[in-house]
């Protein structure tokens, strides 16, 4: 997929589709330091927000080794991705009404991250 990182509407940077994406595709593996639940509760104390809850006991730190998926912005009511996890990876993946081309990519990061 092409894609490319600019400044988001949202929040910082964000992850935008620089081609149309179907519902479905995935678009981008979630890549980084693999850490363990302590050093990720002492990273995210210090600030840290690209850490991604991955197998149990395990965390990936976006910053750390990573790539462009840890631009995609988080929104609750219309996210137009989501987190598909399977055998120790996660993608982020195109939801039901796929990517039109120049739209920012987002995914509802939960109630964990963002209480209601």
């Amino acid at each position: 997929m092409k894609l490319k990182v600019k400044k988001s509407a949202l929040h910082g940077r964000g992850l935008f589709a620089l081609e149309k994406i179907p519902w479905g595709a995935r678009i981008i593996e979630y890549k980084g330091e693999v850490i363990s639940d302590a050093t990720a509760e002492e990273r995210i104390a210090g600030g840290a927000d690209c850490i991604f809850e991955g197998r149990p006991g395990e965390n990936i730190d976006g910053t750390v080794n990573g790539n462009e998926a840890r631009y995609v912005n988080h929104a609750r009511r219309r996210p137009n991705c989501f987190v598909l996890r399977e055998e120790g990876k996660i993608w982020i993946v195109a939801g039901i009404e796929g990517i039109e081309k120049g739209e920012e990519l987002t995914f509802d990061y939960g109630s964990g991250y963002y209480p209601r």
